[in-house]
């Protein structure tokens, strides 16, 4: 393991090894692991998840990842989260009762509501709408970009124009890409996402020097 390794988080959540595959597509060095003193090792962190909020907190705490995570994000290195586990990123959810969050960006986590045209959960394709300007979304300004949803939650920022970098409009708008700081999560599957995820990939590559 080199220097510019990026973990990704084995807490028994999340299609791993897409995502391994996805970031080695774009020569990112990868582990998979939930090894505190691995996880100290490396540059930078990527928690996936699919699944429930409350049931991904437990197994973060089960296997003793809340504190090695925080340790990281105050070592001023980069955490990204992707679909569950970028709602993780939030204070707390309300999916199946109250559950807090790791707490990194302020907001919460709630039940989208099906209307006429717009289904839930909300699964398939959808154009991601450019909110600010960042190295995150490097190459998305000036045309329609798709990418791939699949989820029952969204997130809702305390200050949507401070973190949110991009959203989708499903009647509601579904912040896409949302960024603190060091601390950046999609909720859309970039690994799904064909040419787009892999750009939006290879701009995370940059912003953290890998």
């Amino acid at each position: 393991m080199n220097q510019h390794t990026t973990a990704i988080i084995d807490y028994d959540v999340g299609n791993l090894k897409n995502v391994a595959t996805a970031l080695s597509a774009i020569d990112v060095d990868t582990v998979i692991t939930r090894d505190p003193k691995v996880i100290a090792d490396c540059a930078a962190v990527v928690l996936p998840g699919v699944g429930a909020f409350a049931d991904a907190m437990d197994n973060l705490g089960k296997f003793d990842l809340l504190a090695p995570l925080d340790r990281h994000v105050k070592a001023g290195k980069l955490l990204y989260g992707i679909c569950l586990g970028m709602q993780l990123l939030f204070d707390e959810s309300d999916e199946d009762g109250l559950t807090r969050g790791l707490g990194l960006i302020p907001g919460r986590v709630e039940a989208l509501v099906p209307h006429e045209g717009f289904k839930v959960p909300h699964m398939g394709w959808n154009n991601l709408i450019i909110n600010r300007d960042d190295p995150m979304t490097k190459g998305l300004t000036d045309r329609a970009y798709y990418v791939y949803f699949v989820h029952s939650y969204y997130a809702v920022p305390a200050d949507f124009n401070a973190h949110v970098l991009a959203y989708a409009d499903y009647d509601v708008p579904v912040p896409g890409i949302v960024r603190k700081d060091n601390v950046i999560g999609t909720q859309f599957h970039p690994e799904k996402s064909a040419a787009v995820g892999q750009r939006i990939l290879e701009n995370l590559k940059e912003v953290c020097g890998l």
